[in-house]
């Protein structure tokens, strides 16, 4: 006889979009889905595929003589406890991770401060930008007349790229910005010029009918916000990963590359969640004595770190990702997580307490209630 089947809807990872999605389960595992907003949109499929991936970290590992072995979680977080109070506060860093949930950056957030020590998450390639002053919606882009890219949204963001030809069909003129020159960009727009880099774009042609898509690290962008402004055009930024801009709004600093490499470069003990430097620069974390990576596959980085905490993926856990547009958006557990993988923001609550801090909570409950307070 067959299993019991249930759906369980969920917010897709793949990117800052937020569409909604189904997973289906039988006997505790996700075997399907399907993208409720963008059908075409392909991306989710390899985020569920990770679910049940035979590589993933399922128990602690601690680096002894250059070689992992498993350990409980008290050894672990007993260790990592230890080695904290070690360092002076300028040494110690945090990572947070716009691909974790609200949740886990704000938990990580609260110990970082407790400890007095710095923290920040990269936003790789999306604009730098403060997502309290914008209210564009997705949904306006097809209402435009007139829409200007910065970057691309077609190859990475597949439902706003959706949304930009729906509103060509309707007579929009289609103006796209970008350093490299790709078919699916010249396909899509009616007009395509090529720029040197993204430091200083200089906009034309920008009125009230006029929506500007940045997908990509403007350095001028505060100057484009306030002059699209002037004449009420809208601008919308959209970031890369799926919370990366929960993880801005609660407060965590928005680094972009190079403020993220001096980051890692200058610390001694790091923690790092949900996040893999090592691929951009193999290098950079020569300097750091104490590394902890907690990461659901042991990455490039988890390779180099002294201690590994598994930690539960988006579909093993609660919480809310915060996407383009500023819209809270609530995930859902479909599964539990492999072995003794946990919550992100469980593993920062056990190892607060090895180090007798009070975070100032008791449930995701109350967390919750502070991330919509800063998100909304």
């Amino acid at each position: 006889m067959g299993g019991i089947l249930k759906v369980v809807h969920t917010i897709c990872p793949g990117c800052s979009v937020g569409c909604e999605i189904s997973l289906i389960v039988k006997d505790g595992k996700v075997f399907d889905g399907n993208s409720i907003n963008d059908e075409n949109c392909l991306q989710w499929k390899g985020y569920y595929k990770i679910i049940d991936h035979e590589k993933r970290l399922k128990k602690p590992l601690i680096k002894k003589n250059g070689e992992f072995v498993e350990a409980t979680w008290n050894e672990a977080l007993n260790l990592i406890a230890e080695k904290l109070k070690n360092y002076n506060p300028e040494d110690i860093v945090f990572i947070a991770s716009g691909k974790c949930t609200n949740e886990d950056n704000y938990v990580l957030k609260k110990l970082a401060e407790s400890l007095k020590a710095k923290i920040g998450h990269c936003i790789c390639n999306s604009p730098k930008v403060d997502y309290s002053k914008i209210s564009t919606t997705i949904d306006d882009i097809e209402n435009a007349k007139n829409i200007i890219i910065i970057g691309d949204v077609f190859s990475e963001h597949a439902l706003i790229g959706k949304k930009v030809v729906k509103a060509k069909e309707k007579g929009a003129k289609v103006t796209i910005l970008n350093t490299v020159e790709k078919d699916i960009l010249k396909l899509n727009g009616d007009e395509f010029i090529k720029v040197d880099d993204y430091s200083k774009i200089d906009l034309k042609y920008v009125d009230e009918e006029t929506i500007i898509i940045i997908n990509a690290p403007v350095g001028n962008i505060d100057e484009i916000i306030e002059n699209a402004k002037a004449v009420n055009a809208k601008v919308l930024p959209v970031a890369k990963h799926c919370n990366t801009v929960g993880a801005t709004l609660i407060g965590i600093p928005a680094l972009n590359k190079d403020e993220y490499l001096e980051l890692l470069k200058n610390s001694k003990f790091l923690y790092i969640m949900g996040e893999n430097p090592a691929l951009i620069d193999g290098n950079i974390l020569k300097n750091v004595e104490f590394l902890v990576v907690q990461d659901i596959f042991l990455t490039e980085t988890a390779k180099l770190a002294d201690v590994v905490l598994p930690a539960a993926c988006w579909a093993e856990k609660e919480g809310t990702f915060t996407n383009t547009e500023r819209r809270v958006q609530k995930i859902n557990k479909a599964v539990d997580p492999p072995g003794e993988a946990l919550p992100d923001w469980i593993i920062i609550k056990k190892l607060s307490e090895k180090l007798g801090i009070d975070l100032g909570f008791k449930s995701l409950e109350d967390i919750q209630k502070e991330v919509i307070k800063m998100t909304t």
